[in-house]
């Protein structure tokens, strides 16, 4: 990490020098200075990280200390300069001239500062020799770098001949990888499997190779560990000497394998499988570099042979065979979790007491399904004494004996995975300490905050969230990131951090001085010392007593649930200058106070759902370094906002229902991305919106007052060329009139239209003609507007959410050849439907469909069976009878389908806000039915009472 620190301050030199040139020209050969040393440092730090793994390393610690703080201190000095200067530049010119030697001053100081931070780092630097530190290139380990890794390697290198006794769960495993590789095909096949760390990819391995099946098809069989530091000349050896007939001379056969150059070597493995069905097991391969290295000794012989490879990394498995689709292993479910806990704990009778069940199952939940993790936990407490006091002991330090231990356990092989890492990516992956543990996190969210620290850098035109979406989809394919939800377009929509990874995050970002999560406060004075990131699950209001910092905060999350948080005077302060990140998700918070607008560093500003936040202050127009407002995107929970936003000129996303007590002034924020959803009127009354050309995604509400012109409308967003995704809602009791004027959004692909819609035209053109994907909700149209929606060429997502109206949806049907390019389909809260009739050749492409909620539906389609690319088949919320015959008379229509969910709804937040509002409507609707009856009913009373007198 000391390596990933001083990268990302050098970059961070560098973005901070072209985008504030103005303000550091006068000190620019300081800070270029300053940048060439760290980058020199980092050719070094690679060495002096593995030797932090030696027991000698308590020194080398400290000297990567050394520079990872006068790093940040470099980092810190700058900045603070760039914002002195540019408060004093937004003065008026008579206190700009009245200040102006004091700048001189400030330059001079900057300037001096900046030559001692360099006179250190050479300090350092030169040191380095009193430790052994050596220059290393490239991004992999050096040879003999470390004697822990090469005993760790020693105790991982996989043999398919130790056998594992204490396998769980693995027989459904075995049987589909077995299947891979026994595919009928004559051509050379790579079947591959894929997960993280410690999950049991080389137990699988082993358990398949020993089949005996699989020593039955393949004439030979060989088994290599590839690891990290591979070396394709020891590999090739090895193979060949497995590869041996029995009779052969094996002392001989190296003496010759010596003289050989490696293409010599290449030559000889290839010559050995050529006439031969052959099995090839490659145990832990990192990089595609390696494979293609080694994959060129192995000929396709048309023989029907095959390779086996595990990795944590899937794109190294797509890489060896696009064809073949990774078989990725999941963790173990509970069950199977509690079976093998008791093999590893009770080895001999495999029962655990019944005063220890409890205990032990609440340990378990600690691991995560993680079968290294439960094995190390595992046998951890069989050397205990059989104790409750023994085992909630253990149980209270678990984080210390998964994480923090120095033994050759979980810890040391997770940090196989983290220490991979390239170092923009150490970064990005220690922030997730800071996300709350076993929650989701938004992958939109994750990618702004990155962004704001400055940890993802640009690369040419391309913009900076498409690279942040690249970075996390490296750290999936790692496997050290857990996706939990897809989209449409298979982008990724919420990931997780496994628990295990999450303490090793917060372990290391310790140690490294990153990050600090603080779980209980009991006193009231805390001093926040070096972490640059905080994480609060205590009230903001005990960090009144800062102490004396060393260094600036960049990063602040609180989900404090405190309910008598009412402000957050506490943080704006001094040690909070360069704030980068406020994300507040309190249930007690009910004002942001005017003084945020001294977090003039502010990049990122979250309100969570949690919150009861009304409005946000004026002074946030201060806050000229804001990037990202981040809200809760429902009607039902609105933020107004004052009319300042135009002010904020670095301003890219602000997401959220925006409610403002005046017309809001937007056409000036030409780096805006995302609109979250503003009134329609607030849109339609600025009129030089084509300065935002930086525009992709918008979201417009019409309400009962807005006598909206949408052909208008239309012109106006048919100008915005990057403009991709459109959402329009409409208050409850209007309608949306679809006209010609969607046509002319060429540039739109992603359309959601919420509430009723006035009709469905008769033709499709009617739509954006680059349409992709359409999601309907509550458009209480007629069935058959079906018909015109198949026609829809483009369409590859297609949502119905409450679409129909309820009345008429017994029955809806797909036509013939309908829908042809469709690849997703999610029917939901049809309530009424009964049927759904497919055509033939209708949808051949779907790959997912998507069945929530339709209470009424009977069946599946029969014509489930001719749709062949079907890849996932999605049920929840559905009633119990429908479910159960998916196992009986459905049953033959599902059996083509490899990936079936079936389960309940699962219900974010927004959606159940929503159901509570609606509730809420109809309950105050009744109850002025109800008052209005007993008021008309008490004045018939007092009528006939004045009748009869």
């Amino acid at each position: 990490m000391a390596e990933a620190a001083v990268s990302y301050v050098a970059e961070r030199l560098i973005d901070l020098f072209q985008r504030k040139i103005v303000f550091l020209q006068s000190v620019q050969q300081e800070v270029e200075g300053v940048r060439n040393e760290l980058v020199r440092m980092k050719c070094f730090l690679k060495d002096a990280d593995m030797k932090q793994e030696e027991e000698e390393a308590a020194t080398v610690r400290n000297w990567v200390s050394e520079i990872r703080a006068v790093a940040y201190h470099a980092e810190d000095v700058i900045e603070i300069f760039i914002h002195q200067v540019e408060s004093q530049e937004r003065q008026s010119f008579f206190i700009k001239c009245a200040f102006y030697p004091k700048k001189l001053y400030r330059l001079y100081r900057v300037g001096k500062e900046i030559e001692s931070i360099q006179t250190t780092i050479l300090e350092i630097s030169n040191s380095r020799e009193r430790y052994g530190i050596r220059h290393i290139q490239g991004l992999g380990f050096g040879e003999g770098s470390s004697t822990t890794r090469e005993k760790m390697r020693e105790l991982r290198r996989s043999s398919p001949l130790v056998a594992n006794k204490d396998t769980v769960g693995l027989e459904k495993h075995v049987n589909s990888v077995v299947s891979i590789l026994l595919r009928e095909d004559k051509r050379l096949r790579v079947a591959s499997i894929v997960g993280m760390g410690g999950i049991g990819k080389t137990t699988l391995a082993k358990e398949v190779y020993n089949q005996a099946q699989i020593r039955d098809k393949f004439d030979t069989r060989a088994w290599v560990y590839v690891s990290q530091d591979y070396k394709p000349a020891k590999i090739i050896k090895e193979l060949i000497l497995q590869l041996a007939n029995p009779e052969e001379d094996k002392v001989k056969m190296v003496e010759t394998m010596d003289k050989l150059s490696e293409a010599g070597l290449e030559e000889m493995l290839h010559r050995r499988l050529e006439d031969t069905c052959y099995l090839i097991v490659l145990d832990d391969i990192w990089t595609t570099e390696a494979w293609d290295l080694l994959a060129r000794s192995f000929p396709d012989n048309d023989k029907s042979s095959r390779l086996l490879l595990t990795s944590r990394r899937k794109e190294v498995a797509l890489h060896a065979d696009a064809h073949t689709i990774p078989y990725e292993l999941k963790v173990l479910n509970e069950e199977e979790s509690w079976e093998l806990f008791l093999k590893k704990a009770f080895s001999e009778d495999r029962e655990c007491p019944q005063d220890l069940v409890d205990v032990g199952k609440e340990i378990l939940e600690k691991c995560d399904g993680l079968p290294l993790a439960i094995t190390v936990i595992g046998g951890l407490l069989a050397g205990k004494k059989k104790q409750r006091s023994e085992w909630q002991r253990v149980q209270r330090n678990l984080g210390s004996h998964l994480v923090g231990s120095q033994t050759y356990g979980v810890s040391t092989i997770l940090a196989l995975s983290y220490h991979d890492l390239p170092p923009h990516l150490k970064s990005c992956f220690l922030y997730l300490g800071l996300l709350q543990k076993d929650k989701d996190i938004p992958v939109q969210q994750l990618m702004h905050i990155w962004i704001a620290h400055g940890l993802v850098h640009q690369k040419g035109e391309e913009e900076l969230e498409d690279i942040a979406e690249d970075y996390l989809d490296e750290l999936i394919c790692r496997n050290m990131v857990q996706v939990i939800q897809v989209r449409a377009d298979d982008r990724v929509r919420s990931c997780r951090l496994h628990d295990l990874l999450r303490d090793f995050c917060i372990m290391k970002a310790k140690e490294e001085i990153f990050l600090e999560v603080h779980e209980k406060v009991d006193n009231q004075s805390i001093p926040l010392s070096e972490p640059r990131h905080h994480v609060l699950y205590c009230p903001i209001e005990r960090y009144k007593y800062l102490g004396n910092s060393k260094s600036y905060m960049r990063s602040l999350l609180s989900f404090d649930s405190s309910a008598k948080l009412v402000n957050l005077d506490c943080i704006c302060k001094s040690s909070f200058k360069l704030l980068k990140v406020l994300y507040i998700d309190s249930p007690g918070l009910k004002v942001i106070s005017d003084s945020i607008g001294k977090l003039y560093s502010l990049k990122y500003l979250g309100v969570g759902w949690k919150t009861r936040i009304k409005k946000l202050p004026r002074s946030i127009s201060r806050l000229k370094n804001l990037e990202t407002i981040d809200m809760p995107m429902s009607r039902y929970y609105s933020v107004l906002v004052p009319n300042v936003l135009w002010k904020l000129e670095n301003l890219r996303h602000l997401i959220g229902y925006i409610n403002s007590p005046s017309l809001l002034k937007i056409d000036l924020l030409n780096n805006v991305q995302t609109l979250g959803s503003i009134p329609v009127h607030h849109w339609m009354h600025n009129e030089n919106l084509t300065r935002m050309t930086n525009l992709r995604k918008v979201g417009l509400f019409i309400e009962r007052d807005d006598n909206l012109d949408i052909d208008r409308l239309c012109d106006s967003l048919a100008e915005l060329e990057r403009l991709q995704s459109l959402c329009l809602e409409v208050e409850d009791s209007l309608q949306i009139s679809l006209v010609a004027g969607l046509s002319k959004l060429n540039h739109i692909v992603k359309l959601k239209l919420k509430g009723r819609l006035a009709s469905m035209p008769t033709h499709p053109c009617v739509f954006p003609p680059n349409l992709r994907q359409l999601t309907l909700v509550n458009s209480k149209i007629h069935p058959d507007s079906i018909l015109v929606l198949e026609k829809l060429t483009n369409l590859s997502v297609l949502k119905l959410i409450q679409a129909f109206d309820h009345e008429l949806d017994d029955s809806i049907r797909i036509s013939e050849n309908g829908f042809r390019g469709l690849k997703f389909l999610r029917v939901d809260q049809l309530m009424s439907m009964k049927d759904m009739n497919l055509g033939k050749g209708a949808m051949p492409e779907l790959k997912c469909l998507q069945i929530f909620k339709c209470y009424s539906l009977r069946m599946l389609p029969e014509e489930l069976i001719s749709l062949t690319n079907l890849e996932k088949l999605e049920i929840r919320g559905m009633p119990e009878e429908f479910c159960a015959r998916l196992q009986t008379s459905d049953f033959h229509k599902l059996q083509h389908i490899p990936n079936i969910v079936v389960g309940h709804t699962s219900i974010d937040y927004e959606e159940e806000l929503e159901r509570v509002a609606i509730v809420r409507k109809i309950r105050a609707h009744a109850q002025s039915i109800r008052a209005a009856y007993l008021f008309k009913e008490a004045g018939q009373r007092r009528s006939n009472v004045n009748s009869t007198d």
